[in-house]
C-alpha cells in the first residue's frame, strides 16, 4: 500500500465552470483506480488514465460536468 494525497476537482461545465468544487484527502491504497472505481461504479470506464511526468496519476472524465482525481504519492 502506498500513501497517496488525492485532489478532487468537479467542474459543472453549465453552470460551474468559473468556480470548481475541490477537496482534498490523503490516503492509503493499493491501487488509485480502485479508489475512482468505488466513487463512480459503473462509470468508471469513462475514465481516462493520465500520468504525469512527476509521478502524478490522473483519472479525468471530462464532459459538461467533469471530475478529475489527481494522485500525488507522498
Amino acid at each position: 500500500m502506498k500513501e497517496y494525497e488525492i485532489t478532487f476537482t468537479y467542474l459543472n461545465g453549465c453552470a460551474g465552470a468559473a468556480h470548481p468544487q475541490r477537496s482534498f484527502e490523503e490516503a492509503e491504497l493499493s491501487d488509485p483506480a480502485d479508489y475512482v472505481r468505488r466513487k463512480h461504479g459503473r462509470d468508471f470506464d469513462k475514465f481516462v488514465l493520465e500520468q504525469g511526468a512527476d509521478g502524478q496519476t490522473v483519472y479525468a472524465w471530462r464532459g459538461a460536468v467533469s471530475y478529475i482525481y489527481e494522485f500525488n504519492e507522498i
